[in-house]
C-alpha cells in the first residue's frame, strides 16, 4: 500500500469512528510498522493540517472537527493512466455513447485539474499504426461481458480473408499495441479463440448465457505464448542485442518470463519463451543490425528466409 494511499484510509478510518483507535489496530488497518502509523500521523499534522490527537486509549479526530483532506493525488503512472483512458474514450464515441462518454472524461478532465493539468490536449498520446474497432462492436462486447451473454459474430481471418459465422462466449477485452481483441470461448472450434475487434464484420448479441472460465484457464492457455499469440512454450529464442545500437533494450520488457543477461559492454542476451513465432520474429527485425537471433536454429531459418523474402522484393 502506497503511502498516499494509507493517508486516506486513516482519514476514513478516524471519521467513522466515535472512539479513539490504538496504534495495533491501526497497524493492521494501514499494513504497516507502528513506526509508519506514527510516521503517518506526523505527515497529515504537518502536511495536511489534520486534526488528529492522541491519547492513552489511541488516535482520534475532535468531535467538532471539520476537516477534509484535499482533492485526489495522483501518481505520474496514474496521471498518465487517466490521460490515455481520457484519449481512448474519446475514439470510441458513437452515437449512442455520446453523452455518457462524455460525462465520463469531463469528470477524468476535474480530476486532471486537481493536478494542475488543466489542458490535456497539451499532452498528446498519438497511437502508432492504431487499428479502430466500430463503436457499435466494441459497446456489444462490453454489454455481452457485463450480462454474461453470448455473441453471434461474422468474423473476418486475416490469412484467408473469409467470412465465417461463430458463436462465442466473450472472457475479457484487451488493449494491445493500439488494437483490440476479445478473448472468447467459440463453439465452433470448442476451444479459446483470440478476435481481433476491426475484423468483426457483424455482431448481435444471443440469448444464451456465455460459458463462463476461470481466470486459470484463460492464464494457463496464454502464460507461455509471446505477445498476443496463445498456447503453450515450444522454445526459447536466445536473442544477442547490441546495446551501442539499440540502447532503449535495456529498458524493454519483452516477456514476463524474460531472461537478460550482459555478454560485454556493447551486447546483451535476451531469452524468451515463444509458441508462435511470428510476432516474435517482426520484433526481433524492426531492431535491425542491432539483434541477432542464435538459438534455435529453427527460428533463425525462418527469420533467414523472412529477411530474403523481403530483399527479393527489391531485388525484383
Amino acid at each position: 500500500m502506497k503511502k498516499i494511499e494509507r493517508i486516506y484510509l486513516l482519514d476514513s478510518i478516524l471519521k467513522q469512528r466515535r472512539s479513539p483507535i490504538s496504534v495495533d489496530a491501526l497497524k493492521e488497518r494501514l499494513e504497516c510498522s507502528q513506526a509508519t502509523v506514527y510516521r503517518i500521523i506526523a505527515t497529515m499534522r504537518d502536511e495536511f493540517n489534520a486534526p488528529i490527537e492522541t491519547n492513552e486509549q489511541g488516535v482520534f479526530y475532535p468531535r467538532d472537527a471539520a476537516f477534509d483532506l484535499p482533492g485526489i493525488r495522483l501518481s505520474a503512472e496514474e496521471t498518465q493512466g487517466l490521460l490515455m483512458a481520457a484519449h481512448l474514450l474519446e475514439d470510441l464515441q458513437s452515437d449512442s455513447l455520446q453523452k455518457p462518454m462524455q460525462r465520463i472524461i469531463e469528470n477524468i478532465d476535474k480530476v486532471l485539474s486537481q493536478k494542475g493539468i488543466a489542458n490535456r490536449r497539451l499532452i498528446q498520446i498519438i497511437p502508432a499504426l492504431s487499428r479502430q474497432p466500430k463503436a457499435a462492436v466494441f459497446q456489444a462486447i462490453m454489454s455481452a461481458l457485463q450480462a454474461d451473454k453470448k455473441l453471434k459474430i461474422s468474423y473476418k481471418t486475416r490469412g484467408k480473408n473469409e467470412i465465417t459465422e461463430r458463436l462465442v462466449s466473450p472472457q475479457r477485452l484487451t488493449s494491445y499495441r493500439n488494437a483490440w481483441y476479445l478473448d472468447a470461448w467459440c463453439h465452433l472450434r470448442e476451444d479459446i479463440r483470440l478476435f481481433a475487434l476491426e475484423q468483426i464484420q457483424a455482431i448481435s448479441p444471443d440469448i444464451e448465457q456465455s460459458k463462463k472460465l476461470s481466470p486459470e484457464q484463460l492464464r494457463s492457455h496464454y502464460a507461455d505464448s509471446y505477445g498476443i499469440f496463445s498456447g503453450q512454450m515450444k522454445s526459447t529464442a536466445v536473442i544477442k542485442i547490441n546495446t551501442t545500437q539499440a540502447p532503449w533494450t535495456v529498458f524493454e520488457h519483452w516477456h514476463s518470463k524474460q531472461q537478460m543477461s550482459r555478454i560485454d559492454d556493447e551486447h546483451m542476451l535476451l531469452k524468451i519463451p515463444y509458441n508462435d513465432p511470428r510476432e516474435l520474429i517482426a520484433d526481433v527485425m524492426r531492431l535491425g543490425t542491432a539483434a541477432q537471433i542464435t538459438e534455435p536454429p529453427q527460428l533463425q531459418q525462418l527469420i533467414t528466409q523472412e529477411l530474403k523474402n523481403v530483399l527479393a522484393q527489391y531485388q525484383n
